[in-house]
């Protein structure tokens, strides 16, 4: 028995029972299991009719990944070893240990707002945000109408609404290797990531989640954390700056840009990254690494540095 879904550090114990179905006493039998590329051997001790033997192993997770757990086979041999019995006694189990994440709530809410700016200019007659009266022209719709300044003016006037810009959030992870100093900042730049992605899903926002090599499936928290458990850094890729250019060219509707990567990308890469996005959509960059908290800028784009993933809700603040 084991949980399918563990983080990284978490404690995650599979739990191993064999018991007896015979009528007579089970003699001792040894017992293989894979744990991903190693393997568990264990010997059940003499079992009466009906009894059971309990073990557990502890499932190492010092990082991300997808760990096949099973199945459980029991291994006969004669004496002098040359036959060689297995049989299947349990289905392998597949458990996907997630990256960390950090839930941001209001941080993450209040950043969004206030880098995306102000409402657009763009004027509708929907529901959305109310603006100003003004005179009923052919084709309005008569429920915006307002009767009281109607009665008051003695012309038909309706409502005008403003048209909110709503927080379609586009976070970009590189994946390309140069970019980061070592494994352990890529870490914290994919749980970086994953933090802004899965706390803008949960609060109801439009969410995609790119790298240069794919898209991460947004369907769910769940089901973008499964996904990103098999991420990994490659040699030869895009820049930032390529990828700025496809993740903006996939998602143009997108509000905010996060563009998450390693402290080795330099502030020119940065610059040109942002070029790349339109001014009117906000956007800054997080870089992961050894080098402490700070905020700088490349052009016009926000950078904050940050060396762990606990300073990401401080991290949001200076980019604000």
């Amino acid at each position: 028995m084991l949980d399918p879904y563990v983080t990284v550090g978490d404690y995650a114990l599979v739990r191993v029972t064999v018991t007896s179905t015979r009528s007579r006493p089970l003699l001792p039998t040894r017992m293989e299991m894979p744990v991903g590329a190693g393997r568990a051997v264990f010997v059940v001790p003499v079992l009466p009719p009906g009894g059971s033997h309990d073990r557990g192993f502890v499932l190492p997770t010092r990082s991300r990944g997808v760990v096949v757990v099973g199945p459980v086979v029991s291994v006969a041999r004669d004496p002098v070893g040359l036959l060689h019995l297995e049989r299947t006694r349990t289905t392998a189990q597949t458990v996907h240990i997630h990256p960390r994440t950090l839930r941001l709530g209001a941080v993450l809410h209040g950043t969004l707002r206030d880098i995306e700016g102000a409402v657009t200019q763009d004027l509708s007659s929907s529901d959305v945000s109310f603006h100003a009266l003004r005179d009923y022209v052919a084709g309005d719709d008569r429920r915006h109408v307002h009767w009281p300044t109607t009665a008051r003016t003695g012309r038909l006037m309706v409502r005008q609404f403003e048209e909110t810009r709503r927080s379609s959030l586009l976070v970009l992870l590189s994946v390309r290797a140069q970019d980061y100093a070592g494994e352990e900042d890529f870490e914290t730049a994919v749980s970086v990531a994953c933090s802004l992605a899965v706390d803008g899903l949960r609060d109801g926002r439009q969410v995609r989640l790119l790298t240069q090599d794919t898209s991460l499936p947004t369907a769910s928290p769940l089901r973008l954390l499964d996904a990103s458990c098999l991420l990994e850094t490659h040699e030869a890729t895009g820049t930032c700056d390529d990828l700025a250019r496809h993740g903006y060219a996939t998602s143009p509707e997108a509000s905010v840009v996060v563009l998450v990567t390693g402290q080795e990308t330099s502030r020119a890469v940065l610059a040109a990254a942002r070029s790349l996005v339109p001014p009117s959509v906000s956007m800054l960059a997080l870089r992961t690494g050894q080098r402490q908290l700070s905020r700088l800028h490349a052009g016009d784009l926000p950078v904050v540095d940050l060396d762990r993933l606990e300073q990401l809700p401080t991290a949001l603040r200076k980019a604000a």
